[in-house]
Order: C-alpha cells, then structure tokens, then sequence
C-alpha cells in the first residue's frame, strides 16, 4: 500500500505535464500564426509604401539633405564670422590697451595747455606750440645765466675756501702762539742736582706743557745761568739735563726753571 501511494502521484504529475504541455504547444502554435500574419501585414503595407510613396519620400530626403547641406554651409559661415568677430575682439582690446597710455598722455597734454592757459590766455593746441618753443628758448637762457651763475659762484666759492684755509692756518698760528706764551708763563723750579750726573728735576711736567723739544731756562735773581734738555717728563716733574753750553755758574736747588720765550 506504501508503495502504490508514491506510483500515483508520480502517475498524476506526469498527467498533469502533458496536459500543460498540451496547452502550452497550443498557446505557442497560436502565438507563432499571430506573428506570422503580422509580417505578411508589415509586408504588405511596406510594399504598399514603397510602391505609393517612394518618389514623395525621395524628395523628403533630397529636400532635406538640401537643407543640412545649406544648414552646414551656414553654420561654416558663422563659424567664421564668429572667428572674424573674436579676432576683431582682439585686435580692439589691443588698440585699446595702446590707446590707453596714448590717451594719459593726451590728458596729460590737455593739462598742460589748462596750465599754460592760466599763465597765457588764449592759448590752444594750435597755439601752444610757438608758446613751448618761446618757453624753450627763455629757459635755455635761464640754463645758460645759471651756468654762468655758477662758474661765478665757484671762482668765489675757490676764493673762500683759499681763504678760509689761509684763515685757519693764522688761527693756528695764533693759537700756537697763546699757547707758547701760556706755557712760557708757567714757571717751575729745580728740587734736586745730580752734580755726578749732570742732571736735575724741575716740579714742572706734562701738566705744565713741558714736551720733549720744549727748552728750559735756568734762571737766579733774574738773572739767566744756563739751559736745560728735556729726557723724561712725569706729570709734575721732569727729569733735564744741565745744557754745558752757555752755562753761567752752578745749577742749584732752588733756582727758576722758565719756558724759553719766543726770541730770547
């Protein structure tokens, strides 16, 4: 019993096949005469287009070949003119960007004739000409008087330099001059005699103006005994030897030590 229950479901699905597949060749045998009678239809109506229709269709086409053939030659004209316009564009902006400094100038020139109007009235473009060139020549001899001015000016600029260093040398010597008679006017006297040495030291040094070539006077109750020569000065104090020459007496301790005065 087990076993038959299995046989007759296999039995009845087998069934059950081969009817939809009756059904289904049927569907598609019906299907396939449908579209086959489409075709003929399509068939027919082509030919039916193509025997009626044909030259109207022809001349759609040349017609229209026609008109992409102009619409091409037309937009190959705007093409170029638009290749002609953008140059042009170019070539403005070029003229332009060279106009500009030309029309500063221009500005600048119309400014100019305001300015020179002010000065000279009347004066135009066409005027201003012979004006610029009456102003040239005034200011070429303007030029010209300043040059002379100036030649003028450094002969007497060499002048007072040659002067003014003829000057500062007078004031040199001048001062040299105080300063002789300053330091001749200090006044020292001999602390100490090396008789051994032939030496002596004066209370005078560097503060007093005592330099190396500076001569010494030895002096006793204004009376004049010798002269001394600088070997070392110290601040307050300079170490001279006793000068042989001309030598009036013995050098002692006590005795006036004086700067030569100029002629003596």
């Amino acid at each position: 019993m087990k076993i038959k229950i299995p046989l007759i479901i296999a039995a009845l699905a087998i069934l059950i096949s081969v009817i939809l597949g009756v059904q289904n060749r049927g569907e598609l045998k019906t299907k396939r005469l449908n579209r086959i009678d489409l075709n003929n239809k399509i068939v027919s109506t082509l030919g039916e287009i193509t025997e009626d229709d044909t030259p109207a269709l022809l001349a759609s086409y040349e017609a229209l070949y026609v008109e992409e053939t102009r619409l091409a030659d037309s937009k190959a004209r705007t093409d170029g003119h638009n290749v002609n316009i953008k140059r042009l564009d170019n070539e403005i902006s070029g003229l332009n960007t060279k106009k500009a400094p030309i029309d500063k100038e221009i500005a600048k020139a119309e400014e100019a004739v305001k300015e020179v109007n002010k000065r000279f009235p009347g004066t135009t473009l066409q005027t201003i000409a012979p004006k610029l060139k009456e102003l040239e020549n005034d200011l070429e001899s303007a030029k010209q008087d300043l040059a002379t001015k100036q030649a003028e000016l450094e002969v007497v600029s060499k002048k007072v330099a040659a002067n003014e260093v003829r000057i500062e040398k007078a004031e040199k010597v001048q001062a040299d001059r105080l300063t002789s008679i300053k330091r001749n006017s200090s006044e020292g006297v001999i602390t100490a005699v090396n008789e051994d040495w032939g030496f002596v030291l004066v209370n005078i040094g560097k503060d007093q103006g005592v330099q190396g070539d500076s001569e010494l006077i030895v002096k006793r109750d204004g009376i004049r005994i010798g002269n001394l020569n600088v070997v070392s000065i110290q601040p307050g104090i300079t170490v001279a030897d006793i000068n042989q020459k001309g030598l009036s007496g013995s050098v002692e301790p006590g005795d006036r030590v004086i700067f030569q005065n100029l002629g003596e």
